[in-house]
């Protein structure tokens, strides 16, 4: 079972109200695993007239990730309960975290159908024609005037096939086929 160290300034706990919080702590093991150490402090205010007396810290270790949660109520276990809860949500934020990092398919949605997939990425319509061989400014003038977004022309400089489209940031690129040989010395690399 896990050790929780309890540090009180200005209140006192009963055994009843550790074991509480102890069973409590060892059930965040469900969100990044079994905690190596867990520390509750709690400080109660010498201020009478504040509502929040009871500053309640939870802080949980764990083999690489440290977090912590702060509250305050009026009552020791109302202070405790708070900071639980605010531990909590960290912990799901840091275990959705890790896994979308480590399962990139969480992150888009699992597909379970693979025949779904091939229908979404079947072509839907096929189109042939000549390239013009054009230089590519000329090229990037064209794309302008038709209102695409690419425009593939044979260059004229290079004499292989090239497209140029329009960027996010509205200039505009170009990509230009690579040359056999120097294609071939960038995969030996």
């Amino acid at each position: 079972m896990l050790h929780v160290e309890f540090r009180c300034k200005g209140c006192k706990l009963e055994d009843g109200q550790r074991e509480l919080m102890e069973e409590r702590i060892s059930r965040l093991a469900k969100y990044v695993g079994e905690p190596e150490r867990a520390e509750v402090f709690l400080e109660r205010g010498v201020n009478q007239s504040v509502a929040d007396r009871v500053h309640s810290e939870l802080t949980v270790w764990t083999s690489k990730h440290v977090a912590r949660a702060r509250a305050a109520a009026g009552d020791e276990m109302a202070a405790f309960d708070a900071a639980e809860q605010r531990l909590k949500r960290q912990l799901e934020r840091l275990k959705g975290r890790l896994v979308g990092r480590s399962h990139p398919h969480h992150r888009q949605g699992k597909v379970e159908d693979l025949d779904a997939v091939a229908d979404s990425v079947a072509i839907s319509k096929v189109k042939s024609f000549e390239l013009d061989e054009l230089d590519p400014e000329t090229a990037a003038f064209r794309m302008e005037l038709l209102g695409h977004s690419f425009y593939l022309f044979m260059n004229a400089v290079t004499k292989r096939a090239a497209v140029v489209y329009r960027r996010g940031d509205g200039s505009i690129g170009l990509i230009d086929q690579a040359d056999e040989v120097a294609a071939g010395e960038q995969l030996a690399r």
